[in-house]
This record gives C-alpha cells, structure tokens and sequence, in this order.
C-alpha cells in the first residue's frame, strides 16, 4: 500500500515537475516571441495605414500639379508657337468680321528689367503687327476683346487707326476702318523638362482651309 502511495507521489511529482518546466518555458520563450510577433505584425498594419494615407494625399496633389502646369503652358508656352497666335488672330478676324491685311513677326524679345530694379526672367516675347480691317469701331472693338480673352496670354502695346472718311452725300460709298496694332505673346524657352506638357495644337492644313469670310488671305512677314 505504501509502496503504491509512493508511485503515484512520484509520478505526481513528475508530472507537476514537467508542467511547471513547460510552463517556464512557455512565459520565459515563447510568449515573448509571440508578443514580438504580435507588436511587429501591428507596425506592419499601422505602417500599411500610413502609406495608403499618403497614396490618398500626394497623388491628387501630384495631378493638380500637372494639370496646373499644363493651364500653365497654354497661357505662356515654352516656344512660341507661331502657328498658334496666327490661328488666335484669324479667331478674332472670324469673329468680329474683320479682315487681316498683313502679319508681321519679330522673336527672341527678353523681358527686361521692371522698375523695381529687379533681375530679368527667363520669359522671352514674340511680337506681331497687324494691320487690319473692319467694317466699322465696333468690329474693330470686337476684334481687340477677342485677342484680350484668348487663353494664350497677350498684350495689345499699341494701335493707330484712321476713321473713314466723312460723308459729303449719299452715294458716298464708306469705306472700312484701317488700322495697325503691335500684339505681344510671352513664352518661357528655358524651361525645357516641362515641354511635354506643351498644349495639343490643332492646325488645319493650308490646303483645307476655307473662310467664307475671308476672300484675300494675310500676306505673313517674318
């Protein structure tokens, strides 16, 4: 009896001998490395969080950046883009039922220093005299407004125009309103990495074209 007392009192003994040698084990080895593993799988998920975070903040700041740059560079490209003021000028000749006479360019004008003193820009100029008809001052206002609201900016530096004749009797025949006007448009050639962005010009071919209201085409002088 004593002998079977004492077995299973030594098994016991065993037994609580391994469950305390795997308990040490588990709160000693393994369940630091499960904290670790649990604190590293929520860096991975916090950092997960911050990234996707940042994907929704750049990117559309990203695209505004290029459309503003490319609003940018229709208002002052980086060439001059001839064919573009000549196609902005025959806009103005269409809508105010003008017609243009001649078209004179002059290129590689730098911006130069302000009042201020202050140093030149990298925005170089591209001048064009016109000289224009239209039927009456109002054409002739029309025609001004429609270059002046263009997307490409351009300023008008000057105009001199000589009204028609006056009337002396009623079969006098009026004769349209001449005038000349020095058109300036600004572009920036030094800002090479941005050409890309260059607006998409829509240019007929010389062949195609066909204004109604046009019946002799403006001679163009460099």
């Amino acid at each position: 009896m004593t002998g079977r007392v004492n077995k299973w009192l030594a098994v016991s003994i065993v037994l609580l001998l391994v469950a305390a040698v795997g308990t040490a084990f588990y709160f000693l080895l393994l369940a630091p490395r499960y904290q670790e593993i649990d604190r590293l799988a929520a860096m991975v998920q916090s950092e997960k969080k911050v990234l996707a975070a940042m994907e929704q903040n750049v990117s559309p700041k990203e695209g505004e950046a290029l459309e503003s740059l490319a609003a940018l560079q229709k208002k002052v490209p980086t060439r001059p883009l001839i064919d573009q003021l000549l196609l902005e000028f025959q806009k103005a000749e269409y809508v105010s039922d003008s017609l243009l006479v001649n078209i004179r360019f002059s290129e590689k004008e730098q911006v130069s220093r302000d009042e201020t003193g202050a140093p030149p820009t990298s925005i170089e100029t591209v001048s064009a005299q016109l000289t224009v008809q239209s039927p009456s001052y109002y054409q002739l206002e029309r025609f001004l407004e429609t270059l002046e609201r263009a997307e490409r900016i351009m300023a008008i530096e000057s105009l001199t125009f000589t009204g028609p004749p006056e009337l002396t009797s009623t079969s006098t025949d009026i004769h349209p309103l001449t005038y000349s006007l020095t058109v300036r448009a600004f572009y920036a050639p030094k800002l090479e990495k941005w050409k890309q962005l260059l607006p998409a010009r829509d240019v007929p071919p010389p062949g195609d074209k066909d204004n109604p209201l046009t019946e002799i085409a403006p001679s163009v002088s460099p």
